[in-house]
């Protein structure tokens, strides 16, 4: 619920320590009745943001208020989570859904390109989604990897080979590697799985040039890796993280629902941390594999903003929760998805899509 000013300083107040409870008198010094304290107060509790313990009051942990306080505060504040093997040990295929029925109806609604499936130029048409997104996932990708490349010079760069002032040669290669790994998707989309063999593939070209040990491009990690940013502890077991991928690759091959499958493999690509680096890639380009398989809408980032996505991870590290992401992920599709409805209808109309000027 949207809070009052009022029920915001109460609310930081309890932040201020959640472990400790509190009285409605606890609140004198805000110079209003105590019933009008108290009435602030039980709208908390009503949104569950407050629990009743005997007469006073307790922040409420579960709550997403909460979790949006404990994860915005600096990680040495945060207790260390380890991998929990039950998430996706208990993940059935086709019966266990990380996306709600409403999320996978709007998602459905939104991928589905209509202009495409009622054309006999599908094949055709698709394509030219496909070069959008080959630009817009290159440019969206890299500024979450904090490269900073403007769209305009990412489409110059990939269309003309001019290389943007400002750029470090990590950085630049950090980009090109995108457009490669990407242009692989566009290409061999219709027969790409989510097999061992393809991320791994999909991994080499994405971090190729980035490590000094070779023999950790396309391949998994043999090293434990760490996090400035969170308190999540990967699997550090080479033996153990070769089981937790095989069983990852087998359970999203399974998986029916396009639109599940692909947040599934965004989500738990992320969480293993099978890579020394470029996870994060990884999961973002792969994630598009059940989505170019069908013709849908691809999604390329370009929507979902970088602090929901940090947040949806990280509550997923460290919380084991993933509505966060799911919530960002669905709008953001949404928003993207129509745009490419809009791109198609351009080119049915008679507009063209191609290099600056033409």
């Amino acid at each position: 619920m949207p809070l009052t000013e009022r029920q915001q300083k109460i609310i930081d107040v309890f932040f201020e320590a959640p472990e400790e409870t509190r009285s409605v008198a606890d609140f004198a010094e805000f110079g209003v009745e105590r019933t009008t304290v108290f009435r602030d107060i039980k709208k908390l509790v009503q949104a569950g943001l407050l629990q009743l313990e005997g007469k006073a009051y307790r922040v409420n942990t579960d709550s997403d208020a909460y979790l949006r306080w404990d994860l915005s505060r600096a990680p040495h504040h945060r207790e260390s989570v380890p991998y929990n093997p039950r998430l996706l040990g208990d993940y059935r295929p086709n019966s266990t859904f990380l996306l709600t029925d409403d999320q996978l109806l709007a998602l459905e609604q939104a991928g589905i390109v209509e202009e495409i499936a009622e054309t006999k130029e599908k094949g055709k048409l698709y394509e030219r989604v496909l070069a959008s997104l080959l630009i817009d996932l290159t440019h969206a990708s890299s500024n979450l990897e904090n490269v900073n490349i403007s769209w305009l010079d990412t489409k110059t760069l990939i269309e003309f080979g001019e290389r943007p002032e400002g750029l470090t040669e990590k950085q630049l290669r950090i980009v090109l590697n995108h457009k490669e790994a990407i242009s692989f998707l566009k290409q061999h989309g219709s027969s790409l799985s989510f097999a061992k063999r393809d991320l791994l593939d999909i991994h080499s070209l994405l971090i190729q040039g980035l490590l000094s040990d070779t023999s950790a491009v396309g391949a998994l990690r043999s090293v434990v890796v760490k996090f400035d940013d969170s308190k999540y502890l990967p699997p550090d077991n080479p033996h153990q993280l070769t089981e937790i991928f095989d069983e990852f690759c087998e359970k999203a091959d399974a998986i029916t629902n396009p639109y599940e499958q692909a947040f599934f493999a965004m989500v738990f690509i992320s969480y293993i941390q099978p890579f020394q680096d470029g996870n994060k890639r990884t999961s973002r380009i792969a994630m598009n594999i059940p989505l170019v398989k069908h013709a849908l809408a691809p999604f390329s980032f370009s929507d979902i903003r970088g602090r929901d996505y940090t947040f949806g991870l990280l509550a997923f590290y460290e919380r084991g929760k993933h509505s966060f992401l799911a919530n960002a992920f669905t709008a953001a599709y949404q928003k993207s998805a129509n745009r490419y409805g809009d791109l198609v209808s351009h080119i049915n109309d008679g507009g063209l899509l191609g290099t600056i000027g033409n």
